[in-house]
C-alpha cells in the first residue's frame, strides 16, 4: 500500500452528517448547522435544462476538458466579469472543484516542496498536500482582523522552495476575505519573485460576498495569467452541491498535464449536468443575487444571537454561510461543544481543529431556515446562559 494514504484525513463535515442522519433515523429531530450545503433549490430552469438534456441530447463521452460550449460560457463569463480574456482551452471542467483541488497540488508537489495555506483553512487542502509529498506551510488568519487574508502574513512564509500559495476568498471555515489592497500587494510581491511560485485561487464561494467593495477573483487585478489556477463551480451559488459540476483554469504551462489528469481519474464529466451549468450560467435572473441576500440575513441573525450566548463570540463573516465561532470562555473543547450540541441539544455544528485552527472555535453553517436558526440559538442559549 502507498503509505502516503495515512497523510490523507477524511472531512469531518460527513461525518458529522451522517451521525446526525443515524440519530434523525432513530428518532431524534435534529438542526443541521454542520455541513456547507444551501437548503434552497436550483434555478427551475436549471433542472428544465437538465432534464431536456437527459432526454435530446447525447449520452456518449464528452471532451474529458468538458463540453466546449460550456467551457465558451465560461470564458465569457470572466470576460463579461473581468475583462480577462480566457481561453476556453485553459479550462477543465469537473465532478466539483476537489479534483482541481488535487490536480493542482500534485502536478506541483515534489519532495521538499512547500505550499502555502491559511490557519484555518478547507482540510481537504492540507490532506492532498501531505499526500502528495510536499510540505505544508500555514499563514494564520487572526480574528483580531476579521479572519481576513492578509499580505504581508502570506508574504513572509514566501521562500524559494515556495511552489505554490493556496488562496480561499471567501473562506471556508471562517468567511473571510482579501481585501483589495491585500490582494495587490501579494499579486505584486508574487509576480516580481526571481523565481515561479503558482496560485491557487478557490472561488467557489466568490458568489456569495456581502460587500460590493471586496475583489471577487485574483483575476481583477493579476497582471499575470501564467501562475494562476482559479477553481470555481456551481455548488454553492445556484445550490448544486449534488450534481458536482465545477471548473478550473490552468496557465498554459499546466493546461496539458491537468489533461491528463482528467483523463486518467474522471474521463469527463456527465453531459446533462454541464447542459444545465450552461442554463445555469447564461440564464442567471438574479437567482445568486437573491442566494446572497438570503444568506446574508441568515447570518446576521446568526452572529446577532451567538454573541448573547454565555462563552460564544463570534465576528461577521464578510462572505460565505459560515461563522467561526469562539467558544474559549465555555471552558470547554471544541470537540466536547461540539459533542454536546449534537448529542445533547440536537444541533450539529463542525470542530474548529477539523479546519486546523486550536480547541478555541466552532464552525456554525447558516444553510437552513430563519426559523431553525431562532430554535438552535434558542436551545445553545438555555444550555449555556
Amino acid at each position: 500500500m502507498n503509505k502516503n494514504i495515512h497523510f490523507m484525513e477524511n472531512e469531518n463535515a460527513f461525518k458529522v452528517l451522517s451521525r446526525a442522519q443515524k440519530l434523525e433515523k432513530q428518532g431524534g429531530k435534529i438542526i443541521n448547522l454542520g455541513i456547507g450545503q444551501p437548503d434552497l433549490n436550483p434555478p427551475k430552469y436549471v433542472i428544465e435544462e437538465a432534464i431536456n438534456a437527459l432526454k435530446n441530447e447525447n449520452h456518449g463521452y464528452s471532451n474529458a476538458k468538458g463540453m466546449l460550449k460550456l467551457r465558451e460560457t465560461i470564458s465569457n463569463e470572466y470576460q463579461s466579469l473581468y475583462k480577462q480574456n480566457i481561453d476556453p482551452d485553459n479550462i477543465i471542467v469537473s465532478p466539483g472543484a476537489k479534483p482541481i483541488i488535487y490536480m493542482a497540488i500534485s502536478m506541483l508537489s515534489e519532495y521538499n516542496c512547500e505550499i502555502l495555506l491559511s490557519n484555518p483553512s478547507f482540510p481537504i487542502y492540507s490532506s492532498v498536500i501531505k499526500y502528495c509529498g510536499a510540505r505544508p506551510v500555514y499563514y494564520n488568519l487572526k480574528e483580531e482582523n476579521n479572519f481576513d487574508l492578509i499580505a504581508d502574513d502570506i508574504i513572509e512564509k514566501i521562500t524559494d522552495k515556495t511552489k505554490l500559495v493556496i488562496l480561499n476568498s471567501p473562506c471556508n471555515p471562517t468567511g473571510s476575505v482579501i481585501k483589495t489592497k491585500e490582494l495587490k500587494k501579494l499579486l505584486n510581491f508574487i509576480e516580481n519573485l526571481p523565481y515561479k511560485v503558482f496560485i491557487l485561487s478557490d472561488e467557489i464561494y466568490s458568489k456569495i460576498i456581502f460587500n460590493p467593495n471586496i475583489p471577487t477573483s485574483v483575476l481583477q487585478y493579476s497582471n499575470n495569467l501564467e501562475n494562476l489556477i482559479i477553481i470555481n463551480g456551481l455548488s454553492k451559488s445556484f445550490s448544486m452541491t449534488g450534481w458536482r459540476i465545477g471548473w478550473g483554469l490552468f496557465p498554459h504551462c499546466l493546461i496539458n498535464n491537468a489533461e491528463k489528469y482528467a483523463v486518467n481519474i474522471f474521463s469527463c464529466v456527465n453531459n446533462f449536468t454541464q447542459f444545465a451549468a450552461i442554463s445555469a450560467l447564461v440564464k442567471d435572473f438574479n437567482y445568486t443575487e437573491n442566494l446572497k441576500n438570503i444568506f446574508n440575513s441568515r447570518v446576521s441573525l446568526m452572529v446577532k444571537g451567538i454573541n448573547q450566548i454565555n462563552g460564544f463570540q463570534c465576528k461577521h463573516p464578510s462572505g460565505s454561510f459560515y461563522c467561526f465561532v469562539n467558544i474559549k470562555n465555555t471552558n470547554l473543547s471544541s470537540s466536547e461543544v461540539q459533542n454536546i450540541l449534537l448529542e445533547q441539544l440536537g444541533i450539529a455544528t463542525i470542530d474548529g481543529n477539523d479546519f486546523g485552527s486550536d480547541n478555541n472555535y466552532i464552525r456554525v453553517s447558516s444553510c437552513t431556515s430563519k426559523e431553525n436558526i431562532k430554535i438552535a440559538l434558542e436551545k445553545i442559549g438555555n444550555y449555556f446562559n
